[in-house]
């Protein structure tokens, strides 16, 4: 279950959005050493070039261009679901998604948009 007050439970099961790639946020605030994890991610092999940066005022945005392992597609249909969405293996960070701060873009199933 999707214990996020910013979601319908009923929609979270469908997109996958959230689970076709992963994001973190690097603030311009952030100590240059930790900003030089960036440039560290985009010479890793085999990874490297699955990474995309998306500069935006105060920060970057770092998104891992990997689906999760568990997200699959139904074939008839398209829609998607997480093989472990009612397992205790799945991660809270899952469980909590969509954020206080989320936006539309990351969650298309927001309830009221951006929260």
């Amino acid at each position: 279950m999707n214990s996020s007050p910013y979601i319908d439970p009923a929609h979270c099961r469908t997109c996958g959005e959230c689970c076709k790639y992963f994001e973190v946020w690097y603030s311009k605030d952030n100590d240059p050493l930790v900003l030089s994890e960036i440039q560290r991610f985009q010479m890793l092999d085999g990874i490297g070039d699955k990474i995309t940066i998306h500069e935006e005022e105060g920060g970057y945005w770092l998104r891992f261009n990997f689906p999760c392992k568990h997200l699959r597609q139904n074939s008839d249909t398209g829609l998607y679901s997480c093989a472990i969405y009612d397992s205790p293996d799945r991660p809270l960070l899952c469980r909590h998604f969509p954020y206080d701060n989320s936006t539309e873009r990351d969650c298309p199933h927001m309830i009221g948009g951006d929260a």
